[in-house]
């Protein structure tokens, strides 16, 4: 049975400022855009607080990011001194996005690598984390069911799946989290023509049918959208 867990406050402080320039700092060498990207992204966006503040990746984690993008979540943790001893390796279909993301962590060597492909088709090394964020509406809703039992099956017992997903009951919030999106996506130059979307509770009944335990917790603190991460655990380790 899905439980829903409190939205705690973004961490505004000093501290979290300090930590997303430097993590934005490493961006510098791929030129102003990916700079300022990483430094609005990290600071604006709730998930990447959430995920220090509320302890989801730990000591020694062995990462893989679906949807990694340029590194945000590398760079973020490369930042931090805790956790500590992580691995990380990123996938994403933009071989521009990997480009920067090499570059942005390159003093990190082999702790962090990153690897241009599709979440419905690479091939997944063994981990205790996986993060997938504002990702699997992107592909149907078979693939999406497919990806799940391939992280599952990737994840150690009583590893942990971190799932961001947009709410689609959330009315005129969930409206606005697509408009964006589709507009994030248009800017790209590669124009998504259909989301396949879910509401809240079938994303969570998705996730059991696979055979995770699932928590959902608010994630859009500070903005107008409809996202809920989803925090899902290997539940071999349950039985």
């Amino acid at each position: 049975m899905a439980a829903q867990t409190a939205a705690t406050s973004l961490p505004q402080h000093s501290a979290y400022r300090s930590l997303v320039e430097r993590a934005a700092c490493r961006f510098k060498s791929s030129g102003r855009n990916a700079y300022y990207y990483a430094r609005c992204k990290l600071g604006n966006d709730p998930v990447f607080a959430a995920l220090l503040r509320d302890g989801h990746i730990h000591d020694g984690a062995h990462i893989v990011d679906l949807g990694c993008g340029q590194g945000l979540l590398a760079a973020l943790l490369a930042s931090d001194d805790a956790p500590s001893a992580w691995t990380l390796h990123g996938f994403d279909l933009r071989a521009g996005a990997i480009t920067t993301a090499e570059r942005a962590l390159a003093d990190f060597g082999e702790r962090v690598r990153f690897e241009v492909g599709d979440i419905r088709a690479v091939q997944l090394p063994p981990c205790n984390v996986v993060v997938v964020l504002d990702v699997l509406h992107y592909i149907d809703y078979e693939a999406q069911q497919r990806a799940l039992a391939r992280i599952y099956e990737a994840l150690a017992p009583g590893g942990k799946l971190l799932l961001r997903v947009g709410d689609a009951a959330r009315g005129w919030r969930f409206r606005i989290t697509l408009l964006t999106d589709w507009f994030a996506t248009a800017t790209r130059g590669t124009r998504q023509r259909r989301f396949w979307c879910r509401p809240l509770q079938e994303w969570i009944a998705l996730l059991e049918a696979v055979g995770f335990e699932v928590q959902s917790q608010p994630m859009s603190e500070g903005t107008p959208f409809a996202n809920v991460l989803l925090v899902a655990v290997n539940s071999r380790a349950l039985r």
